[in-house]
Order: C-alpha cells, then structure tokens, then sequence
C-alpha cells in the first residue's frame, strides 16, 4: 500500500433535505436520500438522475418535471417512467429542452405520490459563443480521507458552469484500506466494510458517496461531465486486470461488469450502446469543444512493472527504457480515430478531459537524498532512482509514450490545445510539445478532492520537492503538492485563467478556501 500511495502520489441545503413522507397509494415508504443530479449537457438536451429509496422492491412510478421557474409555474416538460430493483430504483432521464431556454437555468424534480424530491438546477451548453465560459474541473474524491469541502465550495460558486470529474470518483477500497485512517474519528467509514467486488457493493458504495451533503449539493446545483479512471473498478487497472484484483476476487471481466452496471446506474450520464466507450464530445459555440477520452478501460494493455527491473536494489536502467518504447495500448486505434475526426480547427479551443498524467515526468535528485531511514523500507530503492532521469509511474502516459506521440500529433490539428488531468492527487501545469519540439497546447492537472497527496508522505519538504520536480523536468511549469481542491477555468477567445482553489482543511467542516495560484494560458502560447 505503501508503495502504490508513492507511486500514484507522485505522478445549500437543498439537496441535503431528504423527503420523509408515506406513499398515499400503497402506504410504503418513499425517500429520495441520495438526491437529484444532472449531466452531460448539449444544446438542447440533459441527463437528469435521482434515486427512490423503498421498503419492497415491487416496481414504481415516478413523475419528473422541467421548468424554467423555481417555483414551477411554467412547467417546461414533464413525464412518467418506471424504475425497479434491475436498476436498483434509480431513475435517468435524457430530457430535451427548447432552445429558447438555451443557457438559462432549468430547474428539475421528480415525485412518487405526491412526494417531491429535492430540486435540482441545471442548465444546457450555448450555442452560440458565451464571452467567457467557465468550468471546474476535479478527481479523486476519497471518502474515508476526508469531508468533500471542495465540492460544497463548487457548488456554491455561482460563476462555474459545468463541472468535469475526471474519475476517482469512488474508492473500492474496504474500511482498512486506503486512506482510512481517519475514517471512524470522522464518522466516514466504508459501506460495506469490505473491498467492492459484487454488484451489490458498488451499489452501496455508490450510495454511500451520494449520501454526502456536500457531494449532493454539487449535483444539485452543476451539471457534472463525467469520466472513469481506476478506482470506479480496481487500483491500477487495465483492459483483463487490475493491481488491486486477485484470483481469490473471481473473474475479474465479472467484477468489471459490475462496476460498469452500477456506475451507469448512479451517474447522471448519457449511455451509449456499448457501455465501455465512454469517449464523448461537448461543444460551447465556437469557443471550445470538449473531448472526453477513456485511458482506463477499453484498450489498455497492462503496465509495464516497474519492480522487475530492480536487481540486488539496482535499477537496469537500459533494459528498461528499451522496454518502455515497445507498442502498448492506451487509447487505442478506435478511439483515436474519433478524436482524430472529431478535433475541429474551428474552435479557439479544443480540450481534452482525460485522467492520468501526459507530460514526460521524471524524479528530482532530492529523492536519492532523503534519509531513507524515515520511510517505510519498501520504498527505499524508490528513492535512489531520484536524478536518473527516469520515468517511473508507467500507470500514466510516460509507460506508453507511443500513445502519447499519437494524441500529441492529433492534438497539433487545434488552434490551441489544453490536456485537462486528474489522478495524482497533486496540482501539475506544463507545456506540451511533440517530436519536432513544437508547441502542442497546456496540460492542467486537478489536487485531489479528499485524496492524500504528497504533503500527507513527505510533510514539511514537500516544497523542497516540488521545487525539484520544476528543476528537474523542463516542460513543468508548476506543480504543488500539498493544496486539496479543484481547478477552476475562465475560458474566452483570448486566453483561459486556470485559478488552482484549495481548501484549508479536509478532517474538519471548519476550512478557507484559497484561490492565489492562478495561471493565464494565451492562445497558442507556451507558458
């Protein structure tokens, strides 16, 4: 565990009130305790999600309506749909909204019998060019680590737009697991207590993350892009596998499609025909369009593992490189060649939403400085690989460089490009270039939500460490290691504000909120 955490590190009350009220046709219980959420806006359509919480698992009707007032004076739209225990009674709506709304609040709910869930505000994407369009953007949301204080901070912020998770959404992990150390002092214990594996227990840890008042405020207030990374399935996982699957788990395709069900049951997320392509495109004008892609699932071919190039604690530093250019999958051709048809010079922006790390990342000297003696021995020959000049989390983009080359040169077709990230838990800004050292576009990558991150292993160097990430990788602008957040984007014609936030806190409801690491992307300009 030790190791994974070095590796990874490296690289208002609306929807809280819950409706408590009796059935009037069949006297059971009906609760709406995970509240309402909505997503994967276009023009004129959005996804709109909740769930019924009952007392039988007989079949229930449920109305859900759309207006363009608080109130509902005017309703909009409205119909009735049938959920059941297949879908373990949660209820998504794909609803069309006229354009004469476009880009204007919506509001959304939904009743059983007369009782009304909470209300839900979203809106649609322009279609014609905003001034400025702003978006937050975030990852790794560990509920046993800490509150959600940044969520409560995006949904309150009534400047964002949309926000974009790029995956970690949830940890699989059982109540001993991962970053749960502070989880009964916090009252933030897993449910169920075990690793997840079946469909039950991604149902329930699905549950239990959307019982958060601070997550339900978010999806009650923003529309939510979302994408996968690993941990929706298993740490580290690939296409057949997954770090965290063992043979004793079952099969690990089972436990995928597991997690597959239960995800597009609980996401307020549009569904294709094949459930694995969950690459998709959002367009704002002609100001920007936003590609979604899957680095995770599909095609992934397994990482590479770094431990097997370790000898009596020597690193073979030359098979290793040699190895690391051998072809792997990431994306793959099909998704490729979507993005390669879908990015489109006619926008000022083309962004790319994706989950792990694209800039070649290296560790800094300090690390073979350290006192090894203060750290767990197995991270020991970790730290004498420092200064070598060697990429060492092959999870992301640096163990399939060949794939990276690949989105790169597509990438070169845009105006200007911009690489959103999440995944390391730490805050990252590069430039991008390609083979010819050409200057491809930006990549931002998101702190984590809750998430440990470097300050939480290497305490008070770690600005002497992100310090010597920056000197020691050239196309590194930035980084931070210690700030737990999100990422908040201003987007217009000319340039796009990145402002890193950061709350102050996560073990207490108690925090401030900083937004002083602020960055300004010109249009087609390094850093």
């Amino acid at each position: 565990m030790q190791r994974r955490f070095f590796i990874k590190l490296l690289g208002l009350t609306v929807s809280a009130f819950n409706t408590r009220l009796l059935s009037q046709d069949n006297n059971e219980k009906v609760l709406f305790n995970h509240g309402v959420a909505s997503g994967d806006p276009t023009h004129d359509r959005v996804i709109i999600w909740t769930k019924i919480t009952k007392n039988t698992n007989k079949k229930i009707n449920v109305n859900w309506q759309i207006s363009n007032k608080e109130d509902f004076s005017n309703i909009i739209d409205k119909g009735l749909t049938r959920t059941h225990s297949y879908k373990d009674f949660t209820v998504k709506i794909d609803v069309k909204i006229p354009l004469k709304y476009n880009d204007e609040p919506i509001y959304y709910r939904f009743i059983v019998n007369n009782i009304f869930s909470p209300i839900g505000t979203t809106k649609t994407l322009p279609i014609s060019n905003p001034d400025k369009f702003n978006l937050a953007f975030c990852s790794c949301s560990n509920y046993p680590a800490g509150f959600f204080n940044a969520y409560r901070e995006i949904a309150l912020d009534s400047d964002i737009d949309v926000v974009l998770h790029l995956g970690d959404y949830l940890y699989e992990y059982g109540e001993d697991g991962y970053a749960t150390e502070d989880a009964k002092r916090l009252n933030r214990v897993v449910d169920p207590i075990t690793e997840i594996v079946s469909l039950d227990d991604y149902r329930k840890r699905h549950a239990l993350y959307k019982t958060d008042e601070d997550l339900q405020l978010l999806h009650s207030k923003k529309p939510m892009i979302p994408v996968w990374d690993d941990h929706e399935f298993a740490n580290d996982s690939w296409k057949n596998g997954a770090e965290n699957h063992t043979y004793d788990e079952g099969y690990f395709s089972t436990r995928k499609a597991n997690a597959l069900k239960a995800y597009y049951e609980w996401m307020p997320i549009r569904e294709s025909n094949s459930k694995l392509k969950i690459w998709r495109k959002f367009e704002i004008g002609s100001l920007f369009q936003l590609l979604m892609l899957d680095t995770r699932s599909i095609y992934r071919d397994k990482q590479l593992n770094f431990d097997n190039y370790f000898k009596d604690n020597e690193f073979n530093k030359k098979q290793y490189m040699k190895d690391l250019q051998k072809k792997r999958n990431l994306v793959g051709a099909e998704q490729f060649k979507w993005l390669d048809k879908n990015i489109n010079n006619k926008f000022k922006w083309s962004v790319i939403g994706q989950q792990i790390l694209l800039s070649p990342t290296v560790l800094p000297k300090i690390f073979s400085e350290l006192d090894k003696n203060s750290f767990p021995k197995i991270l020991h020959k970790y730290l004498k690989i420092g200064g070598m000049d060697i990429p060492y989390n092959t999870d992301s983009w640096d163990g399939y460089p060949k794939e990276r080359n690949k989105l790169l040169k597509i990438l070169s077709k845009a105006q200007s490009g911009i690489v959103l990230t999440g995944d390391t838990h730490n805050s990252w800004i590069s430039n991008l270039f390609g083979d010819s050292q050409n200057f491809i576009g930006v990549e931002i990558a998101a702190p984590s939500i809750s998430s440990p991150n470097s300050v939480d292993l290497f305490k008070s160097i770690t600005n002497d460490i992100d310090q010597g990430f920056i000197k020691q990788n050239e196309n590194l602008k930035w980084t931070n290691g210690s700030g737990k957040g999100f990422v908040k984007l201003a987007i217009d014609s000319n340039q796009i504000e990145a402002k890193f936030m950061y709350v102050s806190n996560i073990k207490s409801k108690q925090y401030q909120l900083t937004d002083t690491n602020r960055f300004i992307i010109k249009h087609n300009q390094p850093i």
